[in-house]
């Protein structure tokens, strides 16, 4: 019992030796050379924040310029029998134009949704927090949607 016990515990602790983050600069075929914040709103700043990580320039590798745009809307979704909002729904719209970074060319339309309901609260403090939370999520999900077609382009 105490060798299966060893081994397990040998097993877990040189298990994660070559850990490697998922989105690693290093294992990119792009760099990204320019940002532009089309609506220079707080969402598109955060993409672009969760982006810069992406602006390594190696000479082996393809540039971009990117475009992004974004929308957000908060709706109602249902109320109760008094009339009063129980139920809402966040959209996220992110839109990313691609272009070659030698050449200026528009090279792809990204467009990305994200969707979220969720319940109203009688502590308004509590749903903003919530709010926000929801939306960082959401965020850095598109964010890696991002990172992630620009690999396969």
């Amino acid at each position: 019992m105490k060798k299966i016990f060893l081994f397990l515990c040998f097993f877990s602790l040189f298990s994660c030796v070559g850990y490697e983050p998922l989105f690693s600069t290093k294992k990119l075929s792009y760099y990204i050379e320019s940002i532009e914040n089309v609506n220079n709103d707080s969402i598109t700043k955060k993409i672009s924040k969760n982006l810069d990580n992406n602006k390594i320039k190696k000479n082996n590798k393809k540039g971009y310029m990117l475009e992004i745009s974004s929308i957000k809307n908060n709706v109602v979704t249902s109320r109760n029998s008094k009339g009063q909002v129980s139920t809402y729904e966040m959209t996220l719209g992110v839109n990313v134009k691609v272009f070659d970074n030698n050449t200026n060319l528009l090279i792809d339309k990204l467009r990305f949704n994200k969707k979220f309901s969720y319940n109203n609260q009688v502590n308004k403090f509590n749903l903003n927090q919530y709010k926000k939370n929801i939306m960082k999520g959401m965020i850095n999900k598109i964010s890696e949607d991002i990172t992630i077609k620009l690999q396969l382009l």
